[in-house]
Order: structure tokens, then C-alpha cells, then sequence
């Protein structure tokens, strides 16, 4: 998967998005002047702002948004890259989120990267948290309460 940003996008921004491509293992690709048909045959995250900051996440196959989420950032640490996270958590938002982003789900796969889901989204590993998101709000996919 691809991470990229709206145009113009704040430092805060840039490096929260470098901080997820490292935790995750996706590819952070500057976007500049190019329109998002350039990553039209792609799966791709587009991160977008809200006041300077990365506010919401919209997920896009084949050109279609097919889960966007709006959050806010209350934590955000840099990790080296490492193995594969996985997604855990027993919500429709877990399950969407395995779907579009290809990433194992489930309580019994092990990793030491953890991405859990509940009303409240964190990326730890070896239980140190990294990244935490507040989830404000769903669209797509499965129909979703916060």
C-alpha cells in the first residue's frame, strides 16, 4: 500500500506520515503536483489535515474511496521499520481496515507490531504505543458506530 498526503502538505503532517510507512511497511510517496489518477492502479492511503495536522485517512482502491476514516492524532512517535503488523480488535472498523489495507486481523496472529482497533485506534510494539488515533468518524465499507 501507498502512503500519500493532500497537496501542500504541513511538516506534522509529512512526518506523521513517514512514522506510519515505517510502522507499517508501506511505501510514504510525496505527491506534489500529481493528481491522485497517477495512483489510480494502486491501493493507496490519502492522509488529509485538519488545521495543520492529519485529520482523516481515506482509503482508495481502484480509484473508488472505500473506507475513510476522521481522526485526531494524540500520539505519534518514530519507529525503524520492522515485521509486519498485525490488526486486532472485534469491531466491523477492524475487519474494514484488514480488508483494505491487506494486513493480517485476528487475536490469534502473532506479531510484535500490533495495530488495535477498538473506539480508538493504537500501533504498538512489544507494547510500547507509537501511534494513537481518536476515531471521530467512519464512512464506507461496513456501516460503523464511534
Amino acid at each position: 500500500m501507498i502512503i500519500t498526503t493532500a497537496r501542500k502538505p504541513s511538516s506534522k503532517t509529512r512526518t506523521f506520515c513517514k512514522h506510519l510507512g515505517r510502522f507499517t511497511g508501506w511505501k510514504y510517496v510525496t505527491r506534489g503536483k500529481a493528481s491522485l489518477q497517477e495512483f489510480a492502479d494502486k491501493s493507496f492511503l490519502l492522509v488529509g489535515e485538519y488545521k495543520g495536522n492529519p485529520g482523516s485517512f481515506s482509503f482508495f482502491f481502484k480509484e473508488k474511496c472505500v473506507l475513510s476514516i476522521r481522526a485526531n492524532v494524540s500520539l505519534d512517535k518514530d519507529i525503524g521499520t520492522g515485521i509486519e503488523p498485525v490488526i486486532q480488535g472485534n469491531n466491523s472498523l477492524a475487519l474494514d481496515l484488514g480488508k483494505v489495507t491487506g494486513l493480517r486481523t485476528g487475536e490469534g496472529e502473532k506479531s510484535n507490531r500490533i495495530i488495535m482497533v477498538d473506539d480508538n485506534i493504537e500501533f504498538t510494539s512489544d507494547g510500547e504505543y507509537y501511534i494513537k488515533l481518536k476515531v471521530l468518524e467512519v464512512r464506507g465499507e461496513g456501516s460503523h458506530s464511534v
